[in-house]
């Protein structure tokens, strides 16, 4: 099974479109009247204050930072404003990052929840991070769960998806969209679901890598439905692998792109090969794997057309890539301390650190507006790659203007503000 990195906003997510709520509206948590925030901001943030941390719940970080803290997944928490919002298989859980008050926990209302497990090695956890969108003028955090239906009579129960609309501003259910999933010959039950983006109040969910549901914010009803593993959303186009009606891949390395809106085929049949794919950016969805001598390691893929914008020769397996939802598309590995850059408009790379005599390389954990974090901790320059901050007080792995959610010495992550 694979786990998406999703970074800031999705690591990875999400890194990483989840943690950046209310890029394109108003702050969630402004006076109504006035417009203010009670916290200050920084566009982006270089410095955390560590003494004022205010501790997550550990579904915020269980299964997805080893005991070391170099090695980790895309955190299931987005930020809308000074909020926190920690999804589990079960529920959502809301925290106030300047009290530390915890609002009354979101549960799925139209089944039973799957079963929390015991995330202990990296990897247990499979919850992604909710994503964040903006309907009719108001902030939501959407988040999606897989539940149990009542059986009735002699027919089994159902499992359904039900995706829930968070009020970001007041942490109160706005609604939620339940649908009936099918079940799938020769697969095993649904076990999680991921939102994986947005266009045009369409949200695209990936239940379980088997099935993707697109639901109609507006109508609060789906869109389409088809067995079909989503990997990336970019734009208006769904990018992924074409799977049969018992929810098995046709041909490992062929991929669709999908109309977000109604399904309809944009491009169909393109070959990947044994590639990750990661959103990167308004226009591209980035490939990393193995070299391949027709196209290399890593490709830069126009998501609206399927065609190979660009290509790195080299093996890039174990390479992720994160869009820092400004101008910067940046990849990373974990196990080498590698991180590179590329300008998210045109492919082009802008700079590469590793370990050398000159510098050290960094271990990424998030990448915001311009910014680049890493375990030193240290923040770079997106564009350049050069330190713009050698003492931010800790690496975020979550991050907006007001918060950075970074790890405790005592184990788990809290939330910093940011600071001068």
């Amino acid at each position: 099974m694979k786990v998406r990195a999703a970074l800031c906003c999705l690591v990875v997510s999400v890194l990483l479109l989840s943690g950046c709520g209310g890029d394109d509206g108003g702050d969630p948590d402004a006076d109504p009247t006035t417009g203010e925030v009670d916290a200050a901001a920084f566009d982006p943030p270089m410095r955390f204050d560590t003494s004022a941390g205010v501790a997550l719940p550990a579904e915020a970080s269980a299964g997805k930072i080893s005991l070391g803290g170099n090695n980790f997944l895309a955190l299931p928490v987005a930020l809308a404003g000074t909020k926190a919002f920690v999804a589990s298989v079960d529920r959502l859980q809301i925290i106030d990052t300047r009290s530390g008050e915890q609002f009354p926990d979101i549960t799925p209302d139209s089944g039973t929840a799957m079963d929390p497990t015991s995330a202990i090695f990296v990897g247990d956890n499979p919850i992604q991070a909710p994503i964040t969108v903006q309907l009719d003028g108001t902030d939501l955090v959407v988040v999606p769960f897989v539940v149990y239906g009542e059986a009735e009579g002699t027919e089994p129960a159902h499992q359904i998806l039900e995706l829930v609309a968070v009020d970001a501003a007041s942490g109160e259910r706005a609604f939620n969209v339940p649908v009936e999933l099918p079940n799938l010959e020769g697969t095993a039950e649904y076990e999680f679901a991921e939102a994986l983006g947005e266009s045009g109040g369409v949200v695209v969910v990936d239940v379980d890598q088997k099935y993707t549901v697109m639901v109609d914010l507006d109508a609060r009803a789906p869109a389409w439905e088809e067995a079909f593993m989503a990997e990336a959303v970019v734009g208006d186009t769904v990018v992924g692998k074409p799977l049969d009606a018992a929810g098995s891949l046709n041909v490992d390395g062929l991929r669709d792109g999908l109309a977000v809106a109604d399904g309809a085929p944009t491009w169909e049949g393109e070959d990947f090969g044994l590639r990750e794919l990661y959103a990167a950016g308004p226009k591209f969805v980035a490939a990393a794997g193995p070299d391949s001598a027709d196209a290399g390691g890593l490709l830069w893929i126009d998501a609206a057309s399927g065609a190979v914008a660009g290509q790195e020769a080299g093996n890039w397996v174990g390479y992720e890539c994160a869009f820092d939802h400004a101008e910067t598309v940046v990849c990373f590995n974990q196990s080498n301390r590698w991180t590179g850059a590329w300008d998210a408009e045109t492919g082009e790379r802008l700079w590469e650190l590793a370990d050398s005599d000159e510098r050290s390389g960094v271990v990424f954990t998030a990448a915001w507006h311009g910014a680049v974090y890493g375990i030193g901790p240290v923040v770079l320059d997106a564009r350049t790659g050069a330190d713009a901050e050698t003492e931010p007080g800790t690496a975020p792995h979550v991050v907006n203007e007001y918060i950075g959610i970074g790890e405790k010495e005592s184990g788990g992550v809290a939330a910093y503000p940011s600071i001068e």
